[in-house]
C-alpha cells in the first residue's frame, strides 16, 4: 500500500515550513505524521500507554491510524481516545487494546481491534467467532464497556472502504466470570453497523433497521446454527419447558412469515430497533404480526386490541385516561402469559425474564430470509431439527420423517394421475387432490407439494387447450399458487396447524387449505371443514369421494377417544365402525380406515402409515377395518417398518399402499358367492374360473369338490368329517344341534370364500426394512440425540439421506435399486419388473390369499407378514400314514417368570434361548418332557430333560400314552424336523411359535408299541455311544435309523 495516497484519501496535507511532515486538523486538534522518521504524533490529548502504534513498524499502525481519523471525524473528542489500553493479564503478561474509546466521565464505551485487510482481520474474526479472540479477553478486564469493535480498513482505488464487526454488549453479558462464559452467553449475532454511519450520534450505538432487501438467504451451515444457538439461548436463560419453547419458536415464524410480506424497502417489523425498542413496544408489534398471521395464514381472527385499535374506538376519552386505560390494557396483553412467553409471565419480573428470551429469538432469526417461493433445503433442515427434537408428541402422533413421506409420494402414481387430468383438460381439475387429514408437521403436503411443482415444471403447455396452457403458465410463475385448491390438511392439534402452515411457507410460497379440525368431522356439518370437503357423494351419501390420494400417518392407540368425536348421532351416521367403539377404545386407526374409504374417488390411491396389530389384531373393531380394506380397496403393497423408522416411539408399524374399487365391486361378487350355495355350481367369479375347486385346493388340501360338496348340502361324508378343518370346526363351535353347527360352518365358508375370491387375483409388493443395523442401511438414516447432533443423520458420513436410502429415488420413479419403484409399478399392474440381489432380502412379489390364514375356525381375516407356508408332511417323512401331533401328545404353554421372581436353586427355567435362562428352586414340569422356545431368533427350538423343569417362555410336549408312544421317541422324531419347526415362527423383530401351529405338525402314525420300542433302543444305544465317542454325524445316523423303520 502506499501510504501518501493512504493519508491524503484521509485529508492529510503536508505541513508548511516542514520536509516529510503531514498534518490533519481536527477542530483546532492536529495529528502529524513524519515519514521522515518513520513516526505518528496523535498530539497531547489522545492518551498512549504504548509507544508501539506510534511508528511505521507494522502495517495495522496504519488501520488504527485510520481508525482514530474516523472516531475524531464522527464527533468524538480526542481526550476520551486511549491507545495501547494496557491491562495485567496474569502470570507476569499484559494484554494491549488498540483503541478505547470512554464517556465523558470516564467510563469505557468502545474498545476497538484493528487488523489488515485480508488474512489478519479474517483470522481474527473467525477466532471471534470462535471463542471470542482477543476482544472479549479485553471485556473481562473493563466490563464497562458498551460496544466491542474489530475493525479493518484499505485504500481503495482514491477511498478508503473499512469493515467493522460489532458486538453490543447486553446487560448479562457483564456478569459472566470469564471469557468462556461470556462466549456461551453471547448470542453469537454481531452487528456491521450502528457506530460510523452517518444517522449515528457519537456515544448512541443504533444499528440500522432492517429491510426485506437487506435479508441473508440460508446458506447450508445457518440452519444447525441457528438450531444450536436456539438451544443455547434457552439453557442460558433455564428454560425447562422445552416443548412450550419449541412450540413459541413456531409462532415467531409465523410472525415473520407474515411480515416479510413487504416491497423490498420496507422496515421490518420483526426486528429488535437497538436504541428506539424497549420490552414493551417491541411485543407489542411482534403481538400485531402474530394477529396479522393468525388472520391471514390461520383464518382465525384472535380476540386483541392492538394500541391502534384502542385509539380510534376511545378518541373522545381524555389523554391522561387514554393512556392509564392503554397502560393497564398493556398489562394484560402482555404480563401474564401471552403469545410469546417461552418462559412462565405472570408479573413484571417474570415478562422481563422472557423478554430477553424473545429479543434473543428474534434477533437470532430476524436478519435471515425465511420466505421463499420455491423450496429452500437449509430452512428445511432447520424445520426438520426443530419438529425432531422440540414439539412433543401426544395422542398417538408420531411424525413422520421426511424420508418415509417422500418415501410414500414416490410410491404412488402421482405424475399418472396429473398426466391424465391435465389430457382431459377440465379447468376445474387439471390436477390430482390431495389430502393428508391428520397432517401433524405437514410433511406429506408439503413433499407432495414439490413433486407436483417439479411436474409442472416440465409440463410444454403449447401442448395443451387454451384454458390448460394458461393455467400451467401461471402455475409456473407463481409456483404453488395451485396448492390453494388442490391440496388439502386437517389438523386437531392447534399447535401443529400452526406448524403445518409454517412448514408450507417454509418449504415454498404454499397455500394449502390447512384446516384446524377434526379429520373424521361430518362432511356435511362440520363447521371446519371447506369447499371439496362438505361434499357428500349422491349415490353413497357416506362417502365424500373428492379426492384422488390420501397420504397420512394418523394417530392410533389413543385411550377413550370416543368421547372426542362429534356427537353420537351423527357419529353413526357417518361411520359403520362407530356402532363398535366402546367408552374405552383406543383403536382411533380403525376410523381413519373408514375415512380413507369415504375420502377416495373410485380408482383414487392412498399411503397410510398403521400400527402393524392392524393386520392381525384380534378386536372386533380392527377385524371389520380389516374387512373395509379387502371390500372397497385393492391392497397394493405393504411396507413394514422397523423400530428405527421413528424417532420418538418403537411401536412397530406398516405402511399401506391402497387403490380404490368402486362400492359396487365387492357386492357383485358377494352375490355370485350367494347364488352358489344356492345351485352349487362354481362359475368364472370376478374373472376367476372356478373359484370354489382353487379355494378347496388352497384351503382343503386334498379334498375333492364333491367331498365338499357332502358339506354344504349340510351331510359331509367321512372324508370331511376326518379332515382336520372339520375337526377344529366340530370342537370349537359350542352347540349340540349337529344342523345349527353345520349352518354355522356354512357360514363361514361362504365368508371365506368371498374374500378368497377378492384376494385371489391380488398380487402385491411387501416390503421390509429389517433389523437394527440393516434396516438402518435400508432406510439411509438414523437419529441422534447427543447434544449438537440431534435430529436425523444420514447413515454414511459426507452424503445425503436421499443418497444413502434404498427406499427412493429423488429424481425418478423408476429406478430399480430403489423400493418405491416395485410399488409404484405395482398401481400401474406391473410385476414383471426383477428385484435385483442387494433387494431380495427386503422386498418380494405375494399373491395376496398367501398372507391370509384360510383355515382359521373364528375367521378373523388376519394379513401374515409372510406367506402361507405349506409344509409337506408325506414328502419328508416319505409315508401317508401320518397323524397330528396333537393327537398323540399333550401341549401346554410355560409361565413366565422374570430372573428377578426366580430363587436361588437348580431347576433349570427354560425359555425363548437354547440353554436355560436361569435357575429356580421349583419346577412346574416332571422330567421327561420335550420344550419348544416361545419366542426370540431360537423359537421352534427343541429340546429334551429327563429331568423336573421349570417352564416359562416355551412349549411342553408330553405323550399322552406313555406306554405305546414314549415322549423320548417323540422327542426323536420332532427333532428330526427340526427345520420345519423354525418355519412355524411368526413375526420379524420379535418371532414367535405358538402353541396351535404345534399342535398341527404331523408326524408317522406310532401304532405299533414293539416297533416303537426297537427304534427308541437303537436311537439311545446310538447317544450312550456319542457320550463316549466323537461322532460327527450323529444328526445323519439318527435320521438314518428313522428312516430306515419308515419304509
Amino acid at each position: 500500500m502506499n501510504n501518501k495516497n493512504f493519508i491524503q484519501a484521509l485529508g492529510f496535507m503536508p505541513k508548511e515550513n516542514t520536509s516529510g511532515v503531514f498534518q490533519k486538523k481536527y477542530n483546532g486538534y492536529a495529528i502529524e505524521i513524519d515519514f521522515e522518521n518513520e513516526v505518528f504524533n496523535f498530539g497531547n490529548k489522545i492518551i498512549s500507554e504504548s509507544k508501539t502504534t506510534q511508528n511505521f513498524s507494522q502495517a495495522e499502525n496504519w488501520i488504527v491510524l485510520e481508525c482514530i481519523d474516523r472516531l475524531l471525524e464522527k464527533g468524538y473528542q480526542p481526550q476520551n481516545i486511549t491507545l495501547e489500553k494496557t491491562w495485567k493479564t496474569g502470570h507476569g503478561t499484559s494484554g494491549r487494546l488498540d483503541i478505547l474509546v470512554s464517556k465523558y466521565e470516564g467510563s469505557s464505551y468502545l474498545m476497538i481491534e484493528c487488523k489488515t485487510w485480508g488474512t489478519e482481520f479474517e483470522k481474527e474474526l473467525k477466532n471471534l467467532e470462535k471463542n471470542g479472540g482477543q476482544l472479549f479477553t479485553y471485556f473481562q478486564q473493563d466490563k464497562n464497556a458498551e460496544v466491542l469493535m474489530l475493525y479493518t480498513s484499505k485504500l481503495d482505488g482514491k477511498k478508503i472502504e473499512y469493515k467493522n464487526t460489532i458486538v453490543k454488549i447486553e446487560e448479562d453479558y457483564r456478569q459472566t466470570g470469564n471469557v468462556k462464559d461470556f462466549y456461551e452467553r453471547w448470542n453469537k449475532l454481531p452487528k456491521t453497523n450502528g457506530i460510523f454511519e452517518n444517522w449515528v450520534e457519537p456515544y448512541e450505538f443504533q444499528s440500522k433497521a432492517l429491510t426485506r432487501s437487506d435479508l441473508k438467504v440460508l446458506k447450508q451451515e445457518d440452519s444447525s446454527f441457528i438450531f444450536n444457538r436456539f438451544l443455547e439461548i434457552l439453557r442460558h436463560n433455564v428454560v425447562s419447558d422445552k416443548p412450550n419453547a419449541f412450540n413459541k419458536i413456531f409462532t415467531l415464524f409465523l410472525c415473520k412469515i407474515v411480515d416479510e410480506n413487504r416491497s423490498s424497502e420496507e422496515q421490518l417489523h420483526f426486528q429488535w430497533l437497538e436504541g428506539e425498542d424497549d420490552h414493551i413496544s417491541f411485543q407489542k408489534r411482534l403481538t400485531d404480526l402474530y394477529n396479522r398471521g393468525m388472520l391471514e395464514l390461520l383464518e382465525k381472527k384472535v380476540t386483541d386490541v392492538s394500541d391502534t385499535e384502542f385509539d380510534k374506538q376511545f378518541q373522545q376519552v381524555e389523554d391522561q385516561y387514554k393512556d392509564k386505560f392503554k397502560e393497564i390494557l398493556t398489562e394484560i396483553r402482555l404480563k401474564k402469559n401471552n403469545e410469546f412467553a417461552i418462559k412462565e409471565v405472570y408479573d413484571d419480573t417474570s415478562f422481563e425474564e422472557n423478554a430477553k428470551v424473545v429479543k434473543d429469538v428474534v434477533e437470532l432469526l430476524q436478519v435471515y430470509q425465511i420466505r421463499y417461493n420455491y423450496r429452500q433445503q437449509f430452512l428445511s433442515d432447520f424445520f426438520e431439527l426443530l419438529l425432531t427434537t422440540g414439539l412433543k408428541q401426544e395422542s398417538g402422533q408420531y411424525f413422520t420423517p421426511v424420508p418415509i413421506a417422500r418415501f410414500i409420494i414416490k410410491s404412488l402414481p402421482i405424475q399418472e394421475i396429473a398426466t391424465e387430468k391435465i389430457e382431459q383438460g377440465n379447468k376445474n381439475d387439471l390436477l390430482p387432490t390431495i389430502i393428508d387429514y391428520s397432517a401433524g408437521s405437514g410433511h406429506f403436503i408439503t413433499e407432495s407439494m414439490e413433486i407436483l411443482q417439479e411436474y409442472i415444471d416440465q409440463l410444454n403447455e403449447n401442448k395443451y387447450t387454451p384454458t390448460t396452457k394458461r393455467a400451467i403458465k401461471k402455475w409456473k410463475e407463481d409456483q404453488f399458487d395451485w396448492a390453494e385448491d388442490y391440496v388439502y390438511a386437517i389438523e386437531k392439534d392447534y399447535r401443529l396447524v400452526k406448524t403445518a402452515k409454517v412448514s408450507c411457507y417454509l418449504h415454498g410460497d404454499g397455500l394449502a387449505k390447512v384446516i384446524h379440525g377434526d379429520g373424521l368431522g361430518d362432511f356435511a356439518t362440520s363447521n371446519e371443514f371447506k369447499d371439496l370437503l362438505k361434499i357428500n357423494d349422491k349415490t353413497y351419501p357416506q362417502d365424500n369421494k373428492q379426492f384422488d390420494i390420501v397420504i397420512s400417518n394418523p394417530p392410533y392407540s389413543v385411550s377413550a377417544f370416543k368421547g372426542t368425536m362429534m356427537e353420537e348421532e351423527k357419529a353413526k351416521q357417518s361411520f359403520n365402525l362407530y356402532n363398535r367403539l366402546t367408552d374405552q377404545s383406543s383403536e382411533i386407526e380403525c376410523l381413519f380406515i373408514e375415512r380413507t374409504k369415504q375420502l377416495l374417488k373410485d380408482g383414487g390411491v392412498a399411503g397410510i402409515i398403521l400400527p402393524s396389530s392392524i393386520l392381525d389384531n384380534d378386536s372386533i373393531l380392527n377385524i371389520e377395518a380389516r374387512e373395509i380394506i379387502f371390500r372397497y380397496f385393492d391392497l397394493v403393497s405393504i411396507t413394514e417398518l422397523g423400530t428405527n423408522t421413528f424417532m420418538a416411539t418403537d411401536i412397530k408399524t406398516v405402511i399401506l399402499f391402497l387403490k380404490r374399487k368402486n362400492n359396487a365391486d365387492t357386492l357383485n361378487i358377494e352375490e355370485s358367492v350367494k347364488k352358489f350355495f344356492k345351485n352349487l355350481k362354481d362359475i368364472t367369479i370376478n374373472g376367476i374360473e372356478n373359484p370354489v375347486h382353487k379355494y378347496i385346493t388352497h384351503v382343503w388340501d386334498d379334498l375333492s369338490f364333491e367331498d365338499y360338496i357332502t358339506l354344504l348340502n349340510l351331510n359331509p361324508n367321512e372324508t370331511v368329517k376326518e379332515h382336520e378343518i372339520y375337526k377344529e370346526y366340530d370342537s370349537k363351535i359350542k352347540t349340540r344341534d349337529e344342523i345349527v353347527k353345520l349352518n354355522n360352518i356354512l357360514a363361514l365358508e361362504q365368508e371365506k370364500i368371498l374374500y378368497f375370491i377378492i384376494t385371489y387375483s391380488q398380487k402385491i409388493v411387501l416390503v421390509k426394512t429389517g433389523e437394527k443395523s440393516e434396516e438402518k442401511r435400508f432406510l439411509g438414516y438414523e437419529f441422534s440425540n447427543r447434544r449438537g447432533s440431534e435430529g436425523i443423520h444420514p447413515i454414511q458420513k459426507g452424503k445425503t439421506i436421499d443418497s444413502c436410502t434404498q427406499l427412493y429415488d429423488t429424481k425418478t420413479f423408476d429406478n430399480p435399486e430403489k423400493a418405491s419403484t416395485y410399488i409404484y409399478n405395482a398401481f400401474k399392474g406391473n410385476f414383471d419388473i426383477e428385484l435385483p440381489l442387494e433387494l431380495k432380502e427386503n422386498i418380494e412379489y405375494i399373491d395376496l390369499y398367501n398372507l391370509i390364514d384360510f383355515s382359521e375356525v373364528n375367521f378373523a381375516k388376519k394379513i401374515k407378514k409372510t406367506a402361507k407356508i405349506n409344509i409337506n408332511y408325506e414328502d419328508i417323512w416319505g409315508t401317508s400314514n401320518l397323524i397330528t401331533l396333537s393327537n398323540l401328545a399333550e401341549i401346554k404353554k410355560g409361565k413366565s417368570i422374570t430372573k428377578s421372581q426366580t430363587v436361588k436353586g437348580d431347576i433349570p427355567v427354560i425359555a425363548g434361548g437354547q440353554n436355560p435362562a436361569y435357575y429356580h428352586n421349583e419346577s412346574n414340569r416332571n422330567g421327561n418332557i420335550i420344550t419348544v422356545s416361545a419366542s426370540g431368533a431360537y423359537s421352534g427350538f427343541l429340546n429334551y430333560f429327563d429331568t423336573p423343569i421349570f417352564a416359562s417362555d416355551c412349549n411342553t410336549v408330553k405323550s399322552k400314552n406313555e406306554d405305546i408312544v414314549p415322549t423320548k421317541l417323540l422327542f426323536y422324531f420332532l427333532k428330526h424336523i427340526q427345520p420345519q419347526f423354525y418355519l412355524l415362527q411368526r413375526g420379524q423383530a420379535q418371532p414367535h411359535v405358538y402353541g396351535n401351529d404345534i399342535e398341527k405338525v404331523k408326524i408317522p402314525n406310532l401304532t405299533d408299541k414293539k416297533l416303537n420300542t426297537k427304534i427308541l433302543k437303537e436311537l439311545e444305544t446310538l447317544e450312550e455311544k456319542s457320550k463316549t465317542h466323537v461322532i460327527s454325524d450323529i444328526e445323519e445316523q439318527r435320521s438314518k435309523i428313522l428312516k430306515k423303520y419308515l419304509k
